[in-house]
């Protein structure tokens, strides 16, 4: 708009030194010559002025245009201002952001390493824990079998313990029912007293300590009571003898002796056995003492 105003502001003068040679032209013969530059100067005038009146608002639309441009031009240049700042502080920022980022990434790394390092620590007490649990599982099984045969072994023994302790306790029952108190001792020897003094044989089984003690007594009773012809031995016999028997030869021709001291060995309580054995001599008679169940 601006090159356009002083364009026209040039063309100006021109039409003007167009308009005076044209009215130096003019000769004392054209009389219509007068109005035709009159009309020509008139319509270059108006044209000049439409020019200058052209020329003006261009000049003022070229101003305008130019304080457009300039308030442009400042207000672009602010924003470029205002943009590169914000660019720079964003910049600074990014860069800022980026360097915490990089050392929290660092932290990351190292917080990593040392994940990993505990991982492998981890897998490696795992690999030794697996290792134990076996031996430990191996250990147990061989704990449970050991324990298993202690077990049984022990139920074992307290069976034998309780199998013994019954047996003591039999055996102890027996030498209470075959020991002979003061009283016993008395009332055997007055009931044998009166009994006719045959030969007697007492017999103890043989390796029965107890039954030695209780046989010895017996044959005391028997001299206290007028016994004279007692003979003692050890024997072995076939099957158990537990307690008193007497024994005779013949069943039919039993020695009334022989059931007399049945009924005084009865009366203080030793219930004795009646045997009948061939080997017994005629008339006589043998007492056979065993204070085990098993003896014989």
């Amino acid at each position: 708009m601006t090159a356009a105003g002083a364009l026209l502001g040039c063309l100006l003068p021109w039409f003007a030194v167009k308009a005076n040679s044209l009215e130096g032209e003019r000769g004392p013969t054209g009389e219509a010559l007068p109005q035709i530059l009159t009309d020509v100067r008139s319509n270059l005038k108006r044209s000049a002025d439409r020019i200058r009146q052209t020329a003006v608002a261009f000049t003022a639309t070229g101003a305008l245009f130019g304080c457009v441009s300039w308030w442009l031009s400042l207000t672009v240049s602010d924003a470029k201002d205002e943009a590169r700042m914000r660019v720079e502080s964003d910049y600074a920022s990014a860069l800022a952001d980026l360097a915490v980022a990089n050392q929290h990434a660092g932290r990351l790394a190292v917080e990593a390493e040392g994940f990993r390092e505990r991982a492998a620590q981890a897998e490696d007490l795992m690999k030794v824990a697996e290792v134990q649990s076996e031996e430990a599982k191996k250990e147990t099984a061989l704990v449970r079998k050991s324990t298993a045969k202690a077990l049984a072994d022990m139920a074992a023994a307290n069976a034998r313990a309780a199998q013994a302790e019954r047996e003591l306790t039999k055996v102890k029952e027996r030498i209470a029912s075959k020991t002979i108190s003061d009283e016993q001792r008395t009332r055997l020897r007055q009931a044998l007293k009166p009994i006719q003094k045959r030969p007697v044989k007492i017999i103890a089984v043989l390796g029965d300590e107890e039954a030695g003690k209780f046989a010895k007594e017996i044959s005391d009773i028997l001299k206290g009571a007028g016994w004279i012809d007692i003979h003692m031995s050890r024997g072995i016999f076939s099957g158990g003898i537990d307690g008193v028997e007497i024994r005779i030869r013949d069943g039919e021709k039993v020695p009334v002796s022989a059931l007399q001291m049945a009924r005084a060995f009865d009366s203080v309580g030793f219930d004795p056995s009646l045997v009948l054995d061939p080997s017994v001599a005629e008339g006589a008679m043998e007492i056979i003492i065993g204070m085990e169940a098993d003896s014989g």
